[in-house]
């Protein structure tokens, strides 16, 4: 059976549907947790099919913080050097970026919501890409922004931020939003971050509804998705 990594960067920073599609598509789905000892492990990466790096709340250029953010990069690039498919969600998406030549930086403002995002050209004719509507609302919670590392291709953007989705090569797939979003994740990182949205002045109840209305119809086009990056990893 074919092993896919996926590395958490924070206790709700969950898989969600990735991991629940990649294991009814016949993969092993491995789960490493740098954040909690300040590392990746130190051996059998390269025995793995496929990587993906998950969303959480670090910045992607805060290496002397989280210094296991700086191997993940290593890792990415030595996953792009053997061909191997490769994801990223969110601050994934932004190593993926960070590791192959692009720049991450904070945001003007943070996107924490539901927003709509627009498919490029590019985007509606990708292989796996095209499995998404041409418009549509997607899960969104980040206070960073990257550049497109060089090579890569713009796939889709949003009003606030205009690197959504991108591709490097034919395997590695960054995003901004959260396709891996499902209800209950949302619920449990809105939770987990109930103090900083009292703060804020944000009605975290109306935006758990919201998750609600809004995830529903993307999830299909997301499992869509996530089964063709399977499929790369199974060959």
């Amino acid at each position: 059976m074919k092993r896919v990594l996926f590395v958490q960067h924070g206790e709700v920073d969950k898989p969600g549907l990735f991991g629940e599609v990649v294991g009814s598509c016949g993969l092993r789905l491995e789960v490493e947790h740098p954040y909690r000892s300040g590392r990746l492990k130190e051996e059998g990466l390269e025995e793995f099919d496929g990587f993906a790096f998950g969303g959480g709340g670090q910045s992607a250029w805060d290496i002397e913080r989280h210094p296991y953010l700086e191997e993940e990069c290593a890792l990415i690039r030595s996953a792009a050097a053997a061909g191997k498919p490769v994801l990223g969600l969110c601050l994934g998406g932004q190593l993926i970026a960070r590791a192959l030549g692009g720049v991450v930086r904070r945001a003007e403002k943070k996107e924490i919501g539901f927003y709509p995002v627009e498919m490029s050209v590019n985007g509606i004719s990708d292989p796996l890409g095209s499995v998404f509507p041409k418009r549509f609302a997607a899960a969104h919670w980040h206070g960073d922004v990257f550049e497109l590392p060089p090579g890569a291709l713009h796939l889709a953007s949003s009003a606030m931020t205009p690197n959504q989705m991108f591709r490097v090569g034919t395997k590695i797939y960054g995003f901004q939003f959260h396709p891996e979003m499902t209800p209950y994740l949302f619920e449990e990182l809105v939770q987990d971050e109930e103090e900083w949205f009292r703060g804020e002045g944000i009605n975290a109840a109306a935006l758990i509804a919201e998750a609600r209305a809004a995830l529903q119809p993307l999830e299909q086009s997301a499992r869509k998705f996530f089964q063709g990056w399977a499929a790369l990893v199974k060959g």
